[in-house]
């Protein structure tokens, strides 16, 4: 082992309480500027902003970010190099928000999002590469059944979109095609009977559109051209559902605020 490595490597075996206990000198940099040991920063209410270890400029094992009424923030692990991270993010009420893993400050890999509301639910996993969602986006019900599946291309929906009730059973299907929803789109009543048959073009409900009861009894046979249908009725009866339907299930908040590295 080498000088710089065994250096590290004692650091990282003293805590930060130890290191006030004890008074090792902390927030040291070298010759260079550049911070070495550990460090740690308060708020101006003297409470502990961050608290970890520093090698050459770039932070080594576990660090914490914490907020300012003591609460943590972040628990970051460093490789030796301070280039790869494996994270856990708080909610400011000490929920868990995330947990992923960053590649020079980018997250990587999969993420897990979850609830600020419900200790523990996970929300979301998603995909990233360089900090972009790349693959499949997968969104639960309080339960931990699947309420959605949507597939990401460099950070636009690419491909099929599935939505599903409670029950495991396929609300809706569609596909998105450069970030809009193109080509079949059906939707079935909770029973498993077909409600909604048509088509899609770039967001908009484009030709022939079957409207089906419980039972699978056709109740309107319609023709759109660019999201927009001569029938009154069938607006009156059915759209603000359909819109629903398309938009809301499964919905829940962005869950990138929950990802920051900060």
């Amino acid at each position: 082992m080498n000088l710089k490595s065994l250096l590290i490597a004692s650091f990282l075996v003293i805590s930060a309480s130890t290191i006030c206990q004890t008074g090792t000198k902390i927030n040291l940099t070298d010759q260079n500027g550049l911070k070495q040991g550990p460090w740690i920063k308060k708020y101006p209410n003297n409470n502990i902003l961050y608290e970890g270890f520093f090698a050459d400029d770039h932070p080594v094992g576990e660090f914490k970010r914490y907020y300012e009424d003591k609460i943590i923030k972040s628990i970051l692990i460093y490789s030796s190099d301070g280039r790869e991270a494996t994270a856990s993010i708080f909610h400011s009420n000490g929920y868990i928000a995330s947990k992923g893993k960053y590649l020079n400050q980018q997250k990587v890999g999969k993420w897990q999002f979850f609830s600020e509301i419900f200790n523990g639910y996970l929300i979301v996993e998603e995909e990233y590469s360089n900090n972009i969602k790349n693959g499949t986006s997968i969104t639960y019900f309080t339960d931990s059944t699947i309420a959605e599946k949507v597939n990401y291309v460099n950070n636009i929906k690419q491909g099929e979109w599935v939505k599903y009730y409670p029950d495991g059973k396929v609300c809706l299907k569609s596909n998105y095609l450069n970030g809009k929803v193109n080509g079949k789109f059906e939707a079935w009543h909770e029973n498993g009977a077909i409600q909604f048959s048509g088509q899609y073009k770039n967001d908009l409900r484009n030709g022939p559109w079957l409207v089906c009861d419980k039972i699978g009894t056709v109740k309107y046979r319609l023709e759109y051209l660019n999201g927009i249908t001569k029938d009154r009725q069938m607006e009156i009866d059915e759209s603000a559902y359909l819109d629903s339907l398309e938009l809301n299930i499964g919905k829940v908040a962005d869950p990138e605020k929950s990802g920051n590295l900060k």
